[in-house]
């Protein structure tokens, strides 16, 4: 199923794919809510943008599929954080969100976006003891550093709870009509937005970038990577400083809405609730379930998860919406924004928002705007994307890199540029090696993935629901990792960085940008009529 946010965009298929050279102050690459909070300020200080965005809708990757919680609650982050980098750093982390929750209502007041904002109190609760105690140093933490958090006993919740941590005032929207609010804004103002304008290159020449496409290029003197992962990896390392995670998401008919606030508990599995409006009515959201992108996991029952919670206490509810989303995180859980790299001076950066990129959007943006400015942000510091402090939290730090080695196969399998020829080549090399696996097709459940190897070859084969085979070389066309198959979705996905191919080799996810080579298989290995 679609995401109900993006089933409910009446601004679909509004903008076209860029048909020729052009020149701006700034390229924005991506049009989620990061690139265009930046440009809607850059068009408010009288700057020419263009945004370039390689779907076919805006905002149609992680800010159509949030859960849209507008706060400065990241989970229990503020004790870890003073642990890590002390008050005074932790303290322009929190003040920079709450700053960014009355930045995102100033815009929608400004300029008359409805899209169902709300303000809503915010909790993190727990119903195990192990965890009650956490949420106690939470409250702890939080008002050390001068904000008025509360440790309550109950909520509004239709269950009982151990104990919770209320962060007042916070906020919920619409993502997609916010989204939509602000590209309005800014091609209403002299800013350009392009779709189905994939970005292939970034190069510099002199003192200005040339960002290509398939036919034309944008040449400016900025440039802002607003792609979710950055799909370029020279000189910022990104790919070894923050991983993908895959999380679910339903919304609910329970028939009425039966409590206000939005809350998330503090153990595994992650619950996620908050109600949306539908139709002259309330829908339960439910998210969470979420696990790390290209786990070699059973994923088949991830939304069950969520529906089995409900069903608890709404056992008569009616699921009308599925989707799942991936988030950037990062290993020392704070977002990474500013300057991508100290030797591309003038691109900027925002990713690594750590599943809370309603705030970090708008502080990202403010940072970055301020740096293009000349101006000096109070909170840029704390956020610094090319900042080199030890990473403390070596248990995930190990993790990763023992996945990453697992997974990586470039040094066995070279990942060729996408030519005609090379591409044809490749797949009859293949096509001749694995002629002998037809006794192992066989064998092949209907509708399910697997990896062979035959002769030092990988090759990954779906078989779809009527039998037909399609093979693809599941090797990742970022930096060579060997992809896992996800038995939920249909797809291909990376264990290493997150990028995700559906089952015919097409790029889903970033950081890859290039398909998968696809595998064809001689005659005698299709199933037989």
């Amino acid at each position: 199923m679609n995401s109900f946010w993006l089933n409910s965009n009446e601004n679909k298929n509004k903008y076209k794919e860029l048909d020729k050279d052009i020149s701006a102050d700034v390229c924005i690459v991506g049009a989620g809510i990061f690139g265009l909070t930046c440009g809607y300020y850059l068009i408010k200080q009288g700057y020419n943008v263009v945004i370039l965005e390689k779907e076919a809708e805006i905002a149609s990757k992680t800010t159509g599929h949030t859960t849209a919680k507008i706060t400065s609650q990241h989970n229990l982050i503020y004790k870890y954080l003073i642990d890590s980098f002390g008050v005074s750093e932790v303290k322009h982390y929190l003040y920079a969100n709450q700053e960014a929750i009355e930045n995102i209502y100033q815009i929608i007041k400004d300029e008359n976006i409805n899209c169902n904002f709300e303000r809503q109190d915010s909790y993190v609760y727990t119903n195990n003891a192990d965890e009650l105690e956490k949420i106690k140093l939470e409250n702890e933490a939080v008002n050390s550093i001068g904000f008025n958090s509360e440790f309550v006993t109950s909520t509004p919740l239709p269950f009982d709870v151990l104990g919770a941590i209320k962060f007042p005032n916070q906020a919920e929207c619409n993502p997609i009509k916010y989204a939509c609010g602000l590209a309005d804004y800014i091609t209403k103002n002299s800013g350009k937005i392009y779709t189905d304008s994939l970005v292939k290159n970034i190069q510099k020449e002199n003192n200005n970038f040339i960002v290509s496409c398939k036919d034309y290029v944008v040449r400016s003197k900025y440039v802002i990577l607003a792609t979710h992962y950055p799909f370029i990896d020279r000189l910022g390392y990104y790919f070894f400083k923050m991983y993908q995670s895959t999380s679910y998401v339903i919304a609910v008919d329970i028939g009425s809405k039966t409590f206000d606030g939005m809350y998330i508990n503090s153990e595994q599995p992650t619950f996620s609730y908050r109600f949306i409006n539908y139709n002259s009515k309330n829908l339960l959201l439910v998210g969470g379930a979420d696990h790390k992108t290209g786990s070699k996991i059973d994923l088949s029952n991830a939304y069950n998860i969520l529906e089995d919670e409900v069903r608890k206490y709404y056992p008569n509810c009616k699921v009308l919406y599925r989707w799942n989303t991936e988030d950037c995180i990062t290993l020392d859980k704070v977002p990474y924004i500013g300057e991508f790299s100290h030797f591309m001076p003038n691109m900027y950066i925002g990713t690594g928002f750590n599943k809370w990129g309603m705030t970090s959007s708008n502080v990202a943006g403010n940072i970055i705007v301020d740096k293009i400015l000349g101006r000096e942000n109070e909170y840029e510091n704390v956020f610094k994307a090319t900042r080199l402090h030890p990473i403390k939290n070596n248990v995930e730090l190990g993790n990763m890199i023992k996945e990453t080695t697992n997974s990586f196969v470039i040094n066995k399998f070279k990942v060729p540029e996408r030519t005609s020829e090379n591409t044809k080549d490749a797949s009859k090399n293949i096509t001749e090696r694995v002629s002998d696996f037809d006794k192992n097709f066989s064998d092949i459940e209907n509708d399910t993935g697997h990896v062979f190897e035959y002769n030092s070859e990988k090759v990954g084969i779906y078989k779809d629901k009527d039998g037909k085979i399609f093979a693809v070389k599941p090797i990742c066309t970022h930096l060579g990792c060997l992809l896992s198959w996800n038995n939920l979705d249909k797809t291909w996905d990376c264990p290493c960085h997150g990028s995700r191919f559906d089952y015919l080799g097409h790029q889903l996810y970033n950081p890859a940008i290039r398909d998968l080579e696809v595998v064809n298989l001689n005659k005698n290995l299709q199933p037989s009529n």
